[in-house]
């Protein structure tokens, strides 16, 4: 079955049984949970639906729901099915059927739909917990035993396997998955399902949400039993093509082919160019869905993972695969190819795409190239001189001054087998926050224009990066403009993505100079760069033409 097949066999098996099928929600949660950066499973939508609060529009509901999962970004291309975007497959019952009936579908479907030998199928259950004060699931070990699957093939596991939850305050509940026995080639005789092992492929999570946990380890029940279910559709296309890995399966080989094609290099020779075209592949999907769902990168929160994904994608293709600049507009083009059938907003955002990516592309590699110069120069120091790792202080510097992010900073000297502190990193970066915010404090700006600054800032969702101390000029994109708040000083606020300009504050005057459209069709005078702590916001005066968002920029 191809990954479409998948889908639609999935969604119409659970439609002919009576679910309505809900489309999938945005990648950015709904107001309802402000407890996440992103949408990381099926039922995180369908979240008011398990607490009560709201009402469903149907007791029975099925979607293949877009999520994004920040944990394994550092290990995304080192292992086969790891992946940051993927799709989730889920059946949901509002009160309606529970553990029995949520067995049978799933046994049925993995049989008779999908084709597995019924011999090949484990089960996995929650074994109890102690500080929740719960045993052993035996409603879930006997509705799979009225199934007719034996009790030596269903095994009980921990509270780390077969708990599931939302962060605290949320609906969470024992879990039952399936896993498919892939034979003594892929692992042991004494191989489990829930253990380290290769043999046993874990693809269904059953999930029976009964319970509110508030505060942690406190358990209430919830107004109805529900059932929430989760199949990686990614990880079914990889068993069902024959596949070993992900990354082989028919979302992911149009990826690992352009990264061919444009590097010259082949899957599959080497650990070093497999982790990079696996990396592309996975963080161009990831980065294409994020923005399309309205994630800009920046410093702060979603658009620092976003930024984050970026330039790891921008690293290994330029500094592993060689690619030239704007291969990660290509890779995006690709994604939008191969699933805007599905997720129209893929290509009704392709400008939007592709004007951040060229922009964090452009900024990035001037960076990088900087950063990895300085950063090749402490490893060959730490090593001749039998370090352990490098120094904080010069992770901070590579920060600071030439803007090299730290976690980069962090998996690229682990790559040597060597270490630098999180804590003396972060203390230092603390010492940087406590000083900005002082002259902050200090600076001379009106009391207006500051506020109008910071209302522009706190709407705009990016923080700027600020490149001055590597450039006095950089090209950029205009990320936010308010030209109504200074309209009276004919000066029109202005947000740059990355900006060289120097801010008010610490004694000093901000920089002055020239924001001019790439098109030639404007020019704007700076005349105030306004401090927001680490972030800021210029106030210019046009000299040409308007100042639009979206517009690519020389910021001089």
């Amino acid at each position: 079955m191809t990954s479409d097949e998948i889908r639609r066999t999935y969604i119409s098996f659970f439609e002919e049984r009576g679910h309505k099928r809900v489309p999938s929600a945005s990648l950015i949660p709904s107001g309802h949970d402000p407890s996440a950066l992103f949408t990381i499973a099926g039922m995180h939508p369908l979240k008011p639906y398990f607490l009560g609060t709201e009402r469903p529009p149907q007791l029975r509901l099925t979607s293949c729901q877009k999520t994004f999962r920040t944990a394994d970004i550092d290990i995304i291309g080192t292992t086969t099915g790891h992946l940051t975007f993927f799709e989730m497959l889920g059946n949901f019952s509002l009160g309606d059927y529970f553990k029995q009936g949520a067995a049978q579908y799933a046994w049925e479907l993995s049989t008779e739909g999908f084709g597995f030998n019924p011999d090949d199928i484990w089960i996995t259950v929650f074994g109890g917990d102690e500080e929740l004060g719960l045993g052993p699931d035996e409603e879930a070990i006997e509705a799979w035993l009225q199934i007719g699957v034996p009790r030596e093939r269903i095994v009980e596991c921990p509270r780390s396997e077969n708990w599931w939850e939302l962060p605290p305050p949320g609906p969470c509940g024992p879990c039952s998955e399936l896993y498919l026995d892939r034979g003594l080639r892929f692992g042991d005789e004494d191989d489990l399902p829930g253990g380290d092992n290769e043999r046993f492929l874990e693809y269904w999570n059953l999930v029976f949400m009964q319970f509110n946990q508030d505060p942690v380890n406190t358990l209430a029940p919830l107004p109805a039993k529900n059932i929430d279910t989760g199949l990686g559709l990614n990880r079914l296309a990889a068993i069902l093509q024959g596949k070993d890995t992900v990354f082989e399966t028919d979302q992911f080989a149009p990826l690992i082919s352009l990264g061919e094609d444009l590097s010259g290099r082949s899957y599959g020779l080497d650990f070093a160019t497999d982790r990079a075209l696996r990396v592309l592949a996975d963080h161009s999907r990831a980065m294409t869905f994020l923005i399309a769902d309205g994630v800009v990168p920046s410093n702060e929160d979603r658009g620092y993972v976003l930024r984050r994904v970026m330039r790891r994608a921008i690293l290994q293709g330029r500094q592993t695969l060689g690619l030239d600049p704007g291969f990660l507009g290509q890779f995006s083009d690709r994604v939008t190819e191969l699933m805007a059938g599905e997720y129209p907003e893929l290509a009704e955002q392709r400008d939007a795409i592709h004007m951040w990516l060229a922009s964090e592309e452009e900024n990035f590699g001037r960076t990088l190239d900087q950063g990895l110069k300085r950063l090749e120069e402490l490893i060959a120091r730490a090593k001749e001189q039998g370090e352990e790792g490098i120094s904080a202080e010069d992770a901070f510097l590579l920060h600071d001054t030439y803007g090299f992010p730290f976690d980069l900073t962090r998996e690229l000297v682990a790559e040597q087998d060597l270490g630098v502190s999180d804590e003396g990193f972060e203390l230092l970066m603390e010492g940087q926050r406590t000083r900005a915010r002082s002259a902050a404090r200090g600076a001379g700006v009106g009391a207006a224009a500051r506020e109008h600054a910071a209302a522009l800032a706190g709407e705009a969702g990016f923080q700027t990066e600020f490149l001055g101390y590597q450039t006095t000029d950089v090209e950029t994109t205009i990320g936010a403009v308010d030209s109504e708040r200074e309209h009276a000083s004919g000066r029109v606020l202005v947000k740059l993505v990355e900006s060289p300009f120097y801010a008010t504050g610490g004694g000093q005057v901000a920089d002055s100079g020239y924001v001019e459209c790439a098109s030639g069709d404007c020019v704007a005078r700076v005349d105030d760069v306004v401090r927001l702590g680490d972030d800021q916001v210029l106030a210019v005066i046009p000299e040409r033409g308007e100042i639009e968002v979206g517009e690519r920029v020389h910021a001089i």
